[in-house]
């Protein structure tokens, strides 16, 4: 899940410190390909900094329908006080083939929808201006991918064997090598389609995926430790961990792990 982080006066601060974020869980057929809907308020005025965590999002924000591209490291985007932001988040690997485009031309960066859907963002949006409240406009999304389905290709085998190792903390030295090993594909096609579906490397998703599972080990056991907490999500130690954090997240562990304490 895409962390958004708040700053505060002295340190910044994890989203769900304020505001009100939301998840609704996709199910039936979008599932295999949609992880989420969401909404996110913020009441006060905040500069918001995202933490990567290897998906693609479409949202609905001041107006109009944008992709959020997979990031390396935390954005910063500058948001409306009292706005609710309407998202739909894709599974890892699945976006590039709803949009029709490799996703390391848009990593790091914030395209309107228009781009890939053309006529059909723009009718897209009308309806989501029609649409009276937050709920509303998932279901408008909800129906929008509904109608696309069909023209979807499914994950490569590759692909999904590359999520499946990462996501299960299977974290290797080199997981490329692995993966060749695992699926028979040549390492420089592997490579490719890595950056095709991911936005970049699997080694680079390898570092999200492991940061990720640091945050959620701070959510279900804020009374460890960080050293603890630090192997437990996969890293060799504190020091690691520590490293990771700040380059990926702007943020100390501490930092972190005090946020998501509650």
């Amino acid at each position: 899940m895409k962390e958004i982080a708040q700053d505060q006066p002295d340190s910044p601060g994890l989203a769900q410190s304020r505001g009100i974020y939301r998840e609704q869980a996709s199910s039936g057929a979008l599932a295999g390909d949609v992880k989420c809907f969401w909404t996110h308020h913020l009441p006060e005025p905040a500069r918001v900094a995202v933490v990567p965590d290897g998906c693609v999002d479409i949202i609905w924000i001041s107006g109009g329908l944008a992709v959020v591209g997979p990031d390396k490291v935390a954005a910063f985007p500058e948001l409306v006080a009292g706005e609710t932001v309407v998202g739909v988040r894709f599974r890892i690997g699945s976006a590039a083939s709803w949009l029709r485009t490799p996703l390391d031309a848009i990593t790091g960066k914030t395209v309107p929808l228009e781009v890939f859907w053309g006529r059909a963002a723009r009718a897209l949006e009308t309806q989501m201006a029609d649409a009276t409240d937050p709920a509303a406009r998932i279901a408008v999304l909800h129906a929008a991918l509904q109608g696309r389905l069909a023209t979807v290709k499914p994950l490569s085998s590759e692909i999904a064997a590359c999520v499946a190792l990462l996501e299960n903390g299977r974290s290797a030295v080199e997981p490329i090598r692995t993966l060749v090993q695992e699926t028979g594909t040549t390492e420089r096609t592997l490579r490719r389609r890595c950056h095709e579906h991911f936005g970049y490397g699997a080694k680079t998703l390898d570092r999200i995926l492991r940061l990720q599972r640091f945050l959620r080990a701070c959510r279900a056991w804020p009374q460890n430790t960080l050293a603890t907490l630090a192997l437990d999500a996969g890293y060799a130690d504190q020091a690691h961990l520590s490293r990771e954090a700040k380059e990926l997240t702007s943020l100390t562990p501490s930092a972190i792990q005090e946020q998501l304490a509650y």
